[in-house]
């Protein structure tokens, strides 16, 4: 194995790391993870597994769920077969967030339906003086989530994890009238419609589709989102692009003011397009 200055270094260095934390089988522990990020020993093994890769992705197995991590907002994140796969469409709650509402510092963020945390994670790597808890009831998915928020904290991004539902407010008593912002890309697909493969046959249903007109999750994300937030705090929900005007309706219904309905062709793509919508409550 030839190995630069740099590379050798880095080995050296996990060995150290690896044998402080108590690791029992150090030396096959450090070979595999050499292998599997540094250099392949064995090109021909290699070349078997690419195939097998690619043999599940024709499948329609999600990429994601082949190499078991996604990009996100530059965030390498843990992903596996039970959670949701983010998608570059959320983004644009972070866009909004940059050209929109001014957030104090230390205010109070909640990402809720987080699945791996990636929405509540960027939040915190580009605003880290706010105070972020992405929330997930999901018994895997909350795997998925406290892996990233441990693994993502050694680079200096900090939030919490909650598992919580939020179909029980009571779940959520600590936060009530605390909280400056609320951000959720929720499940909103109508359950009988048809979706490409790697959504519907292999993604978590609960975390793709929400009752027959896609809006039930939504509907009560504006209801808790109602007595947990702040006077003048926002919400930012993700959903189709067909479904905006009912979503602004029920945001209005519940009180919420300066409504608006996002729509960012810049991070959209094959699936469909970018869209979210935003609420203040001012009373």
């Amino acid at each position: 194995m030839s190995l630069t200055d740099r590379e050798q270094l880095a080995i050296d260095q996990a060995r150290v790391l690896l044998r402080e934390s108590g690791v029992w089988d150090l030396e096959d522990d450090l070979s595999c993870l050499i292998d599997r990020y540094i250099e392949r020993a064995n090109k021909n093994r290699a070349l078997d597994e690419f195939m097998l890769a690619v043999k599940e992705r024709c499948n329609r197995i999600p990429l994601g769920h082949i190499v078991g991590t996604v990009e996100f907002d530059s965030m390498p994140l843990v992903v596996g077969s039970g959670v949701f796969i983010p998608r570059h469409h959320s983004k644009v709650i972070h866009k909004w967030l940059e050209a929109s509402p001014v957030l104090k510092s230390g205010t109070i963020v909640l990402d809720l339906c987080a699945g791996s945390g990636a929405i509540g994670l960027a939040i915190a790597r580009r605003r880290p003086d706010l105070k972020v808890t992405c929330v997930e009831v999901d018994e895997i998915a909350i795997q998925y989530l406290k892996r990233n928020v441990d693994r993502l904290a050694n680079l200096g991004i900090q939030a919490n994890h909650m598992q919580a539902d939020i179909l029980n407010t009571r779940a959520f008593t600590q936060f009530k009238n605390q909280v400056g912002l609320i951000v959720a890309n929720p499940p909103y697909v109508p359950q009988f419609q048809e979706l490409l493969p790697e959504w519907s046959n292999h993604h978590p249903k609960a975390s793709v589709y929400s009752g027959t007109d896609g809006l039930e999750l939504i509907r009560q994300i504006i209801l808790l989102a109602s007595e947990l937030l702040s006077l003048e705090g926002w919400l930012a929900i993700e959903h189709g692009e067909e479904q905006a005007i009912a979503v602004r309706d029920l945001f209005e219904q519940r009180g919420f003011t300066n409504t608006q309905t996002i729509i960012d062709k810049e991070t959209s793509d094959a699936s469909g397009s970018s869209v979210m919508t935003t609420g203040c409550k001012s009373y």
